[in-house]
């Protein structure tokens, strides 16, 4: 009877290791269908085998599921080892979470079963990983030859279609980054989006200038008066009218720089990705003046200036239609002592709206 009970159980683990086995083979195919190489393929078999006691098909088909979970640790793994190149790589993680140029030569994401790690948090090592990549794939920026400066914009993004997709990804990111704001900000039931952020990143953040992201509504907050027209910057006069109906805009950042957020006087969030507003000016705010991913390090570290090879110039050439329209209007301040004055006080604590 004991003889029967172990050959009746190694019949079992037979039938167990060939499930295991097939559907390892199935997970791998399926790898190298959706554009991983062998060596990304042969890192998920590692960890497999660092993973588990034993062959187990149950923990197999729960690991399968990080695989398409952009950023978990697994995904990490894998982007790490493959031996695709940075441009390759770029290119991969956008197309998985579909990625494509619509007839506007702009981004948009397509239904895909790919989607970012809901538990990647802002500052997470892939982040910082990613924005490597693509100063290494890119190390002179997103830039043009000299012969198309002279074209439309939409000529310009139809020429380098993978700059464009790698400059409006940036917004993605953006947007994953600020859901989970949302939702550490439900959860740990927080006054603020901005006490949510310093909790997240915990001391591992700073303010920044905010130059860009206190822009003013020409013909609405601003006249023509209040413009340096030379400049095309806000007058002294221009900031403070801004400031007093709006208040200053801040600038958070993650320690490794990558990870950006505007918050107003209030501590709330502007993001073109969550807002409800009626004037045309409160619907335009979160655009022209709202966050955007840094691929670049921090200007003050970097002889390279990637930041300003990566974010600061490709905006002129590859940003999104609408992003050109509604920026064309909006003001940012003059650079002076008036300005940094103004910013290191709101920074300090100080508030200029004026309280209706």
């Amino acid at each position: 009877m004991s003889k029967f009970r172990l050959g009746e159980e190694q019949v079992l683990e037979r039938k167990e290791q060939a499930a295991y086995d097939n559907l390892l083979r199935e997970q791998l195919a399926t790898l190298k269908a959706n554009g991983w190489d062998d060596f990304a393929c042969s890192a998920y078999n590692d960890y497999l085998k660092s993973s588990l006691k034993e062959e187990n098909e149950a923990f197999l088909i729960q690991t399968e599921k990080q695989l398409f979970l952009v950023g978990s640790p697994l995904y990490e793994k894998l982007f790490i080892e493959s031996r695709l190149s940075d441009k390759e790589k770029i290119c991969l993680v956008i197309q998985q979470l579909g990625g494509f140029l619509n007839e506007s030569n702009d981004l948009e994401m397509a239904p895909s079963k790919y989607c970012f790690d809901p538990d990647m948090a802002p500052g997470a090592s892939f982040l910082n990983i990613f924005s490597k990549t693509v100063q290494n794939a890119y190390p002179d920026g997103l830039k043009i030859v000299d012969s198309d400066k002279r074209k439309s914009k939409a000529v310009i993004k139809k020429s380098y279609p993978t700059e464009t997709m790698l400059h409006q990804f940036r917004h993605q990111l953006d947007k994953h980054n600020v859901a989970y704001v949302k939702r550490y900000r439900v959860r740990h039931q927080m006054k603020t989006d901005e006490a949510a952020i310093k909790a997240i990143l915990k001391r591992n953040w700073f303010y920044a200038d905010p130059h860009y992201h206190n822009r003013a509504l020409l013909g609405d907050e601003i006249t023509a008066k209040e413009v340096r027209t030379t400049e095309r910057s806000l007058t002294n006069r221009g900031l403070i009218k801004k400031i007093r109906k709006r208040g200053f805009y801040r600038k958070i950042l993650s320690g490794d720089y990558h990870s950006e957020f505007i918050v107003d006087e209030a501590g709330e969030l502007i993001s073109q990705w969550q807002t409800e507003a009626k004037e045309i000016a409160d619907l335009q705010i979160p655009v022209a003046n709202g966050e955007s991913f840094n691929y670049g390090e921090r200007p003050r570290y970097d002889q390279t200036r990637s930041h300003n090879l990566l974010d600061g110039l490709p905006p002129h050439n590859f940003d999104s239609v609408q992003r050109l329209s509604i920026k064309k209007n909006w003001i940012s301040p003059k650079d002076n002592w008036f300005y940094q004055l103004v910013r290191r006080l709101a920074e300090s604590g100080c508030r200029f709206k004026k309280r209706i």
